[in-house]
């Protein structure tokens, strides 16, 4: 019965996460804690013939990576919990976490090539403007696109990967996911007012995707497949 409260409750969670994430970029911390909450105590009175070690350690699996990343500044802490989530209703069951975990990690690889092809064609001359004085370049092909200054301060979520300087642009391949996108448009501003750019220039920058909608979307996918695929296995 707890069980299905906690996914209930998960899917519930994922559903607000889902709108605050792509309404703001930000989703507060409690909204996990009543799941968070309800799968702890679905996993204490679950008899403990369910689990197995190795069951275990494949669910937490997807968390343990999530952590690494986060520790690093390649994701938010509401990726992180949202994965952690997924690994707590699931510790028995831990297909769930493994492929909300890799279907979640594949809905964003289209972009790369979408960013690719466009800049090697429709945006190669906005591109070859660009000159990186620190930093590479050739990564901004898979990365970002080109925008001009005047559309990309209109912009509200977007990661920038070239910040002007007199000499030219310093150039990221990675981005600070906790950036301030309004302390990011008033160093461009700055920028413009200082002459290093025009509006007309061109800039590199990638939209602030929202995984958060990502990971519920792959789990809603999960816990639909799941039955099938433990049947799969089970007959092979």
């Amino acid at each position: 019965m707890l069980e299905s409260i906690a996914v209930v409750a998960l899917v519930i969670t994922f559903a607000y996460a889902a709108y605050r994430d792509l309404r703001d970029r930000e989703i507060p911390e409690v909204s996990w804690i009543p799941v968070y909450a309800i799968a702890i105590l679905s996993t204490v009175f679950k008899p403990t013939t369910n689990y197995s070690l190795l069951g275990v350690i494949l669910a937490i699996l997807p968390s343990a990576v999530y952590g690494i990343l986060f520790v690093f500044g390649l994701i938010g802490g509401a990726d992180l919990l949202a994965v952690v989530a997924v690994s707590l209703v699931h510790l028995d069951e831990p297909i769930v976490p493994l492929f909300t975990f890799v279907l979640s990690s594949l809905l964003p690889l289209p972009l790369v090539l979408v960013n690719l092809v466009g800049n090697l064609t429709l945006h190669r001359s906005a591109m070859s403007s660009i000159k990186c004085v620190q930093g590479g370049k050739k990564v901004l092909y898979l990365v970002g696109r080109p925008i001009n200054v005047a559309t990309f301060l209109k912009k509200k979520f977007v990661f920038l990967h070239t910040y002007p300087s007199r000499e030219g642009f310093i150039c990221y391949s990675s981005v600070d996911v906790n950036i301030d996108f309004g302390k990011q448009r008033a160093d461009v501003e700055e920028a413009l007012n200082k002459g290093f750019i025009r509006l007309e220039d061109y800039l590199v920058y990638s939209p602030a995707l929202p995984h958060v909608l990502f990971i519920a979307l792959s789990y809603v996918a999960a816990i639909t497949v799941a039955p099938f695929l433990e049947a799969l296995a089970f007959f092979t």
